[in-house]
């Protein structure tokens, strides 16, 4: 039963490591495959190797791959709803595969670079003051803002492609940060 339980275990772990979207979520299940293994390896009372295993495979190796992963570029892309109290799953799930994930797959294959995702309920102004992103995403009622600045190019690839990326929503406007002021009225 436990001999299942592992193998089981290790081929769920694998198909997650190998089919995530995510880098960091791929070396994390990494890190559980190999402290799987570990757990294995005691069970068929091969105690040195299990060690081997956890020090090498579960500590040294996730270890190795994160710190690679951080000098990886990645992309700042932040959602602003000020009409949100607090972000809850189900508006994250909403705007998540309307405009969030298309972007951040768009983001990952294209320019092979990591995206990174902050949801916020802080005014558009604060945000653009006080936070360093590389792009904003802003729902206003019906209509979606992309802020960027035009020096940006992964930006200016994403507006270049923007209906192949977003296709679920009919009304969005970019806007350049670095050619409009913040106290510039909505069009």
């Amino acid at each position: 039963m436990f001999q299942t339980f592992i193998l089981l275990t290790l081929l769920v772990l694998a198909c997650f490591s190998v089919l995530s979207d995510n880098l960091r979520r791929s070396i994390i299940y990494l890190g559980a495959f190999s402290l799987t293994i570990a757990l294995a390896y005691l069970h068929y009372n091969a105690p040195d190797v299990a060690l081997a295993e956890a020090a090498i495979g579960v500590g040294l190796s996730t270890v190795m791959y994160l710190v690679a992963l951080k000098k990886v570029s990645v992309y700042d892309i932040c959602y602003v709803n000020e009409d949100v109290e607090t972000f809850n799953d189900d508006q994250i799930n909403e705007i998540r595969d309307s405009i969030v994930r298309p972007l951040e797959l768009f983001v990952e294959r294209t320019e092979e670079i990591e995206p990174q995702l902050a949801y916020t309920n802080r005014t558009l102004e604060t945000v653009m003051r006080e936070d360093e992103h590389d792009c904003l995403i802003h729902r206003k009622g019906d209509l979606t803002y992309i802020y960027g600045d035009t020096t940006d190019q992964v930006f200016q690839d994403i507006v270049a492609n923007l209906n192949d990326v977003i296709k679920d929503i009919e009304d969005i406007r970019v806007i350049f940060r670095d050619e409009v002021s913040l106290d510039a009225p909505d069009e």
